[in-house]
């Protein structure tokens, strides 16, 4: 028996040979039953040939030997020799280093080798793959194409390595009446061919009838169950032969990666352990190309060009453009849209930030004017419950639609009003008189909120617009309503605000984050599905929530949903093909979070200051590095001249950024939302007031 233990002696790996073959075995101080123990002939895999598989193979001349605190294996699987290294890094991370290498005279077509670790079904079992898989995505709409590892002999999802924002696979399962996980992480590696296309590892999981294999391959694909296909924008899949690689005679193929595994200490939150691991075994730098005051003075330009009245008496801030020389990407009229991806009234604190900053008294009373017109104009019949866009050209109050009827979004509107709170407090703190509508409007929205709950006492994804919940589904797309009543209780101080808000906040914690079974999802409307901003505003509001009661209860949940987010960031770098525009700019993707399980690309809605203004209260500084690492890695992608990343007004920035295979890869696009502007502004406002 050959064995290593880590230093800080909690983990041991064993390796035997007999007449069975080598087995490995990985476990943990204190524990009889071992982490994971399969046979090397079932973890290394080899193919050549279309579909590629990955069934057991057949190891010849096999030499295993220990020195200098590491095991090194070799021999050969088919026509390729293999070497494998196995020791514990300074982190106690197990590190797995394998090379294959074609040592014949022919060339090896359409090959595709790996890394398998077969494991068996467990009661408890939870995968997380970041950005994929989150206990295989129980919330997407049934309709629609998302990840999911599927039900059936030898399906799964293989995705490429460039698509994960940390490259790993988590399986946490219970056993012995203990929690457990298991990690694989890939240190990705790229090979770029003569005509400068970049090709990736793959990374994923198998299903089988009494096994889940977790699977690190040379670059084939599997979605959903079909091999060499790729998912490549909303619900819309393609074939993809780019994942084989040809071993002409003499080529290596060098991978490299990290095994961890332990106890759980709270079932359910095995995913915890992947950002944990992951920080500390990525440590790539983001960008940081503007100062928080430059930011701000490009962002403020932007925000300039979408101020709009009309002769109706409406101002706002529109949602997109017609000046940039393609003119309104969105090609509807010119609108306002409240919450969500208009952000009117988050736009409008900016505007009167910056005025109570600048001394610029014009700013100010745009964001009154904006304020005066929404709170006086937005009305339903139904007090507290307002419509969500106005059309200018008509001058037509407007709503969200949702199986086919008109409904108010319950995220938008919670949005809007935590907006008209932040402003009213603004204006208190600045000594600016503040109207008594404001104030009346904001006490109409939250007793609203606290009225028209489901059953479950949390609030719906929408209401129709006699106040009736459009549907009764459990998910988290409401929280921004919870903040919204949160900030009403900090402009009124009446305690019950406070309370009810707590109240309701455990329902929502008994149904996401005791054991995860349910995971944050639904709030990024377009998408069904589990998403990064369900779990964003869950931490807002227990953010909120300790600022305002400093208890540990609430700290603990800012810190674990905090966690949940971070498994949507990026903490390494990945190389874009010749001739992309992110590889000409030098795009970073370090510190930018992707959205949904079915949306893969990255955008700037994070909360980068409260995450990292967290870290700084509770002193976690996980959180506080964090937050500003995406705060800066954001400045990229903004115009800063007349045609810079395919804008022509200063300030102007693209919503989505293409990392992966989802779209255009190596590029951004010019869909201009006002939320841009608003979530980059706001945070670089703030930032300001701390760090400059």
């Amino acid at each position: 028996m050959y064995t290593l233990t880590s230093r800080n002696k909690q983990k041991r790996v064993e390796l035997t040979e007999s007449a069975e073959g080598i087995q490995l075995v990985l476990k943990n101080e204190g524990n009889a039953t071992p982490y994971f123990a399969g046979r090397l002939n079932e973890m290394l895999t080899y193919s050549s040939g279309r579909p590629w598989n990955h069934g057991e193979v057949r190891l010849e001349s096999t030499q295993v030997s220990l020195s200098s605190g590491a095991i090194r294996i070799q021999g050969k699987i088919a026509v390729l020799s293999f070497r494998m290294e196995l020791r514990f890094d300074e982190r106690n991370l197990m590190r797995l280093d394998v090379e294959w290498e074609n040592g014949t005279e022919d060339t090896l077509r359409d090959a595709a080798a790996g890394l398998l670790f077969p494991l068996p079904r467990y009661s408890g079992e939870r995968i997380t793959i970041p950005h994929m898989i989150y206990n295989n995505n129980p919330s997407s709409d049934p309709s629609r194409i998302v990840p999911k590892l599927g039900i059936g002999e030898g399906l799964g999802l293989i995705c490429e390595e460039h698509r994960l924002p940390i490259p790993c696979v988590n399986m946490e399962w219970t056993k012995d009446n203990e929690s457990r996980y298991f990690s694989l992480f890939s240190v990705p590696s790229y090979v770029e061919a003569s005509d400068g296309s970049v090709h990736y590892g793959s990374m994923g999981a198998i299903q089988e009838e009494q096994r889940l294999v977790i699977a690190a391959m040379s670059g084939v694909l599997m979605f959903n169950g079909e091999k060499d296909t790729v998912y490549m924008g909303k619900s819309k899949t393609a074939p993809y032969d780019g994942g084989y690689t040809d071993f002409t005679p003499g080529f290596i193929l060098s991978k490299e990666y990290a095994l961890d595994w332990g106890p759980v200490a709270v079932s359910g939150q095995g995913f915890r352990e992947i950002v944990r691991a992951g920080l500390q075994l990525f440590d790539s730098a983001g960008a940081k190309p503007h100062t928080p005051s430059e930011m701000i003075g490009l962002k403020a330009n932007a925000l300039d060009d979408r101020w709009r009245t009309n002769d109706a008496g409406a101002a706002g801030y529109i949602k997109f453009s017609d000046s940039n020389t393609f003119g309104n990407v969105s090609k509807r009229p010119l609108h306002y849209m409240y919450g969500w991806t208009g952000q009117c009234l988050k736009l409008a604190w900016c505007d009167a930030m910056l005025g109570v900053k600048r001394e610029e008294e014009r700013r100010v009373a745009r964001c009154r004017q904006a304020v005066d017109f929404y709170v006086r104009e937005s009305r339903t019949a139904i007090p507290g419950l307002r419509h969500g866009a106005y059309r200018l050209e008509e001058q037509q109050w407007d709503d969200f639609s949702w199986n086919k009827q008109t409904v108010v979004s319950s995220r938008a509107a919670g949005e809007t009003a935590a907006d008209l709170a932040e402003i009213i407090l603004l204006f208190q703190s600045s000594g600016i008189e503040v109207p008594l509508s404001w104030t009346e409007a904001l006490r109409e929205s939250a007793d609203f909120f606290l009225k028209a709950v489901l059953p479950s006492g949390i609030v719906p994804s929408a209401w129709q617009l006699d106040g009736v919940p459009a549907d009764e589904m459990i998910n988290a797309a409401g929280l921004p309503c919870l903040i919204a009543i949160l900030k009403a209780y900090r402009v009124t101080g009446e305690a019950s605000y406070l309370k009810r808000a707590e109240a309701m906040m455990q329902k929502y914690a008994e149904l996401h984050v005791e054991t995860f079974e349910r995971p944050f999802a639904r709030s990024t409307l377009d998408a069904k599905c589990e998403d990064k901003e369900a779990g964003m505003y869950f931490f807002l509001a227990a953010y909120e929530l300790y600022l305002a009661t400093n208890e540990d209860k609430y700290a603990a949940w800012a810190e674990l949903s905090a966690d949940w987010l971070l498994t949507f960031v990026y903490v390494w770098q990945p190389v874009y093909n010749r001739g992309t525009l992110f590889r000409e700019k030098g795009f970073n993707a370090v510190g930018w979070p992707g959205v949904s399980v079915q949306n893969h690309h990255l955008d700037v809605f994070f909360p980068t200051y409260e995450m990292w203004n967290f870290g700084k209260r509770a002193g976690k500084p996980r959180y506080e590095q964090w937050g500003r690492v995406c705060f800066d890695a954001m400045g990229q992608g903004i115009c800063a001249g007349t045609g810079d990343w395919n804008f022509t007004i200063v300030g102007e920035q693209g919503e989505g950024f293409f990392q992966t295979n989802w779209h255009h890869r190596g590029h951004s696009n010019k869909w201009n939302p006002s939320w841009v502007i608003a979530a980059v502004l706001s945070n670089a406002l703030r930032f300001q007031e701390e760090v400059e």
